[in-house]
């Protein structure tokens, strides 16, 4: 994907992954939206990125995440990449993680992200591309960590059975 001028939204710019890939996708001439839920943290993100839009969300709202999506198209004119860079981690044996901490990392790594993505659907057209953070423990799930390795496979099957579904249209 060529980034000259390329309209990306970075859901979790404020955050240390999503700051370094949003700074690098502005080296490139990519067009940056950010989206994080700290609005202080995400104004002060926005400083680096001088005319960047910036809109928040909320990982527990599904629909605020769709909002973002389109609150990101409506200032750049359109997107032509969206990138979920934001998560919760977890660690404990399987037996002694909580339901709560269970339920926080499925709607934070699971349920957001797809949100995030299935209102970019909407947006995207042909050569347009999404992306995810998920980890290595998608693929080797590490003991100690079965419920965040969980979510994280979650999404990263997710993605895998989503772009079969959309290449079609042109969309990475």
């Amino acid at each position: 994907m060529n980034l000259d001028g390329a309209r990306v939204l970075v859901a979790g710019a404020t955050g240390v992954l999503g700051g370094a890939l949003t700074a690098e996708l502005g080296a490139r001439g990519a067009r940056p939206a950010l989206a994080g839920r700290d609005p202080a943290r995400l104004a002060s993100a926005a400083r680096a990125h001088p005319g960047a839009p910036t809109v928040t969300f909320d990982a527990y709202d599904p629909a605020s995440c769709a909002r973002a999506v389109d609150g990101a198209a409506r200032e750049l004119g359109g997107l032509d990449a969206v990138v979920t860079a934001f998560g919760s981690v977890a660690f404990g044996p399987a037996a002694e993680v909580g339901d709560e901490i269970a339920e926080h990392l499925t709607a934070v790594n699971v349920l957001a992200p797809t949100a995030f993505f299935r209102a970019a659907f909407t947006v995207l057209g042909p050569g347009s591309a999404i992306a995810a953070f998920t980890g290595v423990v998608a693929r080797r799930p590490q003991a100690g960590m079965a419920d965040y390795s969980a979510s994280k496979a979650a999404l990263s099957a997710w993605l895998d059975a989503a772009r079969r579904e959309v290449r079609t249209g042109g969309i990475r």
